[in-house]
């Protein structure tokens, strides 16, 4: 009983109509000799937490998402890139900051504290790229491998008809350029 008096004591509900303030997270900065740099080191943790956050959800994508056919190694190389590209002040909404000053003997330190929130119109654009992105990346992957299979089977085909043209004689020739034919196929395939 006393519990649950205490709970409807600090509970304080939301007023009707007022929307949901977001989730803040507080990120704190580096403590530095001035307060401009003291901002810009809570700037560069609230960018890595950002890019962590961004990094899980890709990598969650990636897994339901990818294809068995489609290596791995381009799936991460893709996302990478795509994280390059983030642009992360846009991602994030800052909800408040606190700035902290500090005397010691040789001076005074500033730390800050950013609470940043996710803005869910942001998060949402940024998601759909991110799954164009890797559609995208399924699309010209089937098309590069089709190719491939394409141009082996183009190869298969020229040497059997070179080697009916000669009866047999360039037999071995043939199909040491069919190795390194087949060979520079997919090299040439996923380099252009």
């Amino acid at each position: 009983m006393l519990t649950l008096l205490l709970s409807l004591t600090f509970a304080a509900p939301l007023p009707q109509g007022s929307p949901a303030v977001p989730a803040a997270v507080a990120v704190r900065g580096e403590a530095e000799l001035s307060p401009a740099s003291a901002f810009a080191s809570a700037q560069r943790k609230v960018d890595e937490h950002v890019r962590s956050l961004w990094q899980e959800r890709a990598e969650r994508a990636v897994v339901d998402q990818r294809p068995f056919w489609l290596p791995e190694l381009l799936a991460d190389a893709a996302v990478r890139r795509w994280l390059a590209e983030l642009p992360l002040q846009q991602a994030v909404q800052l909800v408040d900051r606190e700035d902290r000053e500090r005397a010691h003997e040789f001076g005074n330190s500033y730390q800050t504290t950013l609470w940043v929130a996710e803005d869910a119109r942001a998060t949402q654009r940024l998601e759909h790229r991110l799954r164009g992105v890797l559609k995208q990346l399924e699309r010209s992957t089937a098309v590069r491998l089709g190719g491939i299979v394409a141009s082996w089977t183009g190869l298969l085909i020229l040497l059997g008809w070179l080697d009916r043209l000669s009866r047999g004689y360039m037999t071995g020739r043939l199909r040491l350029v069919g190795l390194l034919g087949g060979a520079a196929a997919p090299v040439l395939a996923f380099v252009l």
